[in-house]
């Protein structure tokens, strides 16, 4: 039953396309790299990634497969030892080894490199060298997987990972390598991998149960290990059940084609678990209608992208999400989903030289160049042989009424709304907020997360490193917006809670935006209103330092705070040192008070400023007119 490649075409792309060639070399380079990496062992338990993080800055720590023990961050520097950096650093380690199984079982499939083409023997070694690192790998984490004790605290249980996600991601590459292998392991190995996925499915199988991204990958994982042992009653449940591919798909993707966390580096994680379930299963194990659906998600969020490629980091979103990135998952739903196949095209624009990914945008360690062209293993193993140019999509505003986002668009600016439901975990409660980029360059942007392990994200996720209104003192809670009116210049959204409520109307022009928010509450309250952008806020009014202490809202992230002297209610500014930058004249309420501030994490690197507004009120309207 398991699915498997067509590896003669692949072994043609390899000997007739250029960048086909040019992936099975850097193949070849990363497993020599990483061939005989040590595999963790189960005396000590892994840990969760997010804790990779620098607490600072919100950086990523540098991976070092022979540090262990040692974990710099790669912004600042800052060195971080013992748990859970170095627990974390077991998890990754664990990745790489998978990694470097499917590497292995790949290379079995190729041709030959071409300076040993007419050399059997440097062929045969290559083969060998690939078939014992595949034994090594597969053999000891099959012998020892029950030695691996369950632990985890943040997304169920694993055993070699700290959770079931990671459990299930890791598993899915091994199954993999597994299934690649055709018959290339020992016949002791092979029995000890069906012990292995028998008790992956002991360990995943009582996990499942909800509609998430975790839980498509816990399916994707269940599918591998149910194709690799026949067990068509598992794969009829992975599909069917309650919380099978089938209810992810049709209950967890809007109509529009949008995963129901909203932001793209989750609508691609399940995306990715999906296809990986696919893969496994072969293109029967969805329906017409799933596979239809499953496309459009391949296909919708490339319309959110702004002109440079980067995806808005809606809520816990990562801010260096850029379409190109996304490539590998295209490549794979050309061949995985045949009946509703979607363009490849559109996720080359614009192409640029990116690491080799080793499958479907997976974030695993690679130590080679980057490629100049179509730069995956999806590429090469499911791809087309060449990419159609087909025309680009219509520069034009669009709703989409199911995730509540509306973008508008002028020949000055780009900008999105959004108010639809609530996202759940990775929501930032938000509603309201806006995120913009001008035809001048200047942008206001979502500045998304980093690692939820570490102090910076409190910063990422509170009210005022939103484009929105704050009441109470306290982030919005948990509910739905909507687009409450919708033209190709204009939108209105509206959310509301207890009694309040809010309502946004932003109209694009030529050279700018005019943006209107109104607010009645059930009873005076404290208002935040704020917005911030690339550069740093300055006006002609005096200026006093001022302090902003609230960390529930996030003030304690602020620097420079400085409180704006602004008689009648009428301010007027601009974000200096950026080029391109829009004048404001913002019109509020008499009696609040305006500051601004400099705050970090500006995902383009600029300087971040921002602007705050408050008061005290039943009722209260800002007019802003953004101009230039």
């Amino acid at each position: 039953m398991a699915y498997g490649p067509d590896w003669f075409a692949v072994r043609g792309r390899v000997e007739t396309r250029p960048w086909a060639a040019a992936v099975a070399a850097a193949l070849r380079e990363g497993f020599e790299a990483w061939r005989g990496l040590p595999i963790p062992g189960p005396e000590r338990e892994s840990a969760w990634t997010h804790h990779y993080f620098c607490d600072a800055d919100g950086s990523a720590l540098r991976f070092d497969p022979a540090g262990p023990d040692r974990h710099a961050c790669t912004e600042c520097g800052e060195v971080y030892a013992g748990e859970p950096w170095d627990g974390a650093w077991r998890t990754m380690t664990h990745n790489a080894v998978a990694a470097q199984a499917q590497r292995a079982a790949l290379l079995l499939h190729l041709t030959p490199p071409p300076e040993t083409r007419h050399q059997p023997e440097a062929a045969a070694v290559e083969g060998g060298r690939a078939r014992a690192e595949l034994e090594r790998i597969l053999g000891t984490y099959a012998r020892d997987y029950l030695a691996y004790q369950p632990h985890g605290k943040a997304a169920g249980t694993g055993r070699v990972q700290p959770q079931s996600l990671d459990e299930a991601v890791w598993a899915i590459g091994l199954l993999r390598a597994a299934r690649w292998s055709d018959g290339a392991l020992s016949q002791e190995t092979d029995r000890q991998v069906d012990r292995m996925a028998e008790a992956i499915i002991d360990l995943l199988r009582p996990q499942v149960g909800a509609v998430h991204n975790i839980h498509c990958w816990l399916l994707a994982a269940l599918a591998e290990c149910a194709a690799r042992l026949g067990d068509t009653g598992l794969l009829t449940w992975c599909r069917d059940s309650d919380y099978g591919a089938e209810a992810q798909i049709r209950q967890g993707f809007h109509p529009e084609g949008l995963w129901y966390e909203i932001n793209p580096h989750y609508h691609y994680y399940a995306l990715t678990a999906l296809l990986s379930y696919v893969e496994a299963t072969g293109p029967g194990g969805l329906s017409e209608e799933s596979a239809a659906r499953l496309a459009r998600a391949v296909a919708a969020p490339p319309l959110l992208a702004y002109a440079d490629g980067r995806f808005p980091a809606y809520g816990d979103g990562w801010a260096d999400c850029f379409v190109s990135g996304f490539a590998p998952l295209a490549e794979a739903a050309w061949t995985l989903l045949p009946a509703a196949r979607p363009d490849v095209a559109p996720y080359h624009r614009p192409a640029g030289p990116s690491p080799l990914s080793l499958w479907y945008g997976a974030s695993v360690p690679e130590t080679t160049d980057p490629l100049p062209h179509r730069a995956s293993v999806a590429a090469l193993v499911f791809g087309p042989d060449d990419i159609q140019e087909t025309p680009e999509p219509a520069d034009d505003s669009f709703v989409w009424p199911g995730p509540g986002i509306a973008l508008l668009r002028s020949p000055g600016v780009r900008l999105t709304v959004r108010s639809g439901p609530d996202a759940g975990w990775h929501d930032h409660r938000d509603k309201l907020a806006v995120d913009v980029r001008t035809a001048t360059g200047w942008s206001s942007l979502d500045l998304g997360t980093s690692g939820y392990g570490a102090a910076f994200t409190s910063w990422m996720r509170s009210p005022v490193a939103h484009n929105t209104v704050t009441v109470g003192a306290r982030p919005q809670p948990p509910h739905t917006g909507r687009i409450v009116g919708f033209s190709p210049r204009r939108v209105t959204a509206e959310s509301a809670w207890d009694g309040h409520v809010l309502r946004r109307t932003i109209t694009v022009h030529d050279h700018g935006w005019t943006d209107v928010l109104t607010l009645t509450l059930a009873g005076p309250d404290e208002i935040e209103w704020a917005f911030h952008g690339d550069g740093t806020f300055t006006t002609p009014s005096p200026a006093v330092p001022a302090v902003l202490d609230d960390a529930d809202l996030g003030h304690t992230w602020l620097r420079d705070v400085r409180r704006l002297t602004v008689p009648g209610g009428l301010l007027q500014g601009t974000w200096h040192g950026v080029a391109g930058a829009p004048g404001l004249t913002l019109t509020f309420p008499e009696g609040f008070t305006a500051y601004a501030a400099a705050a970090p994490g500006n995902p383009n690197g600029r300087p971040l400023g921002v602007l705050v507004v408050r008061g005290h009120a039943a009722e209260a309207s800002f007019h802003a007119e953004f101009t230039g």
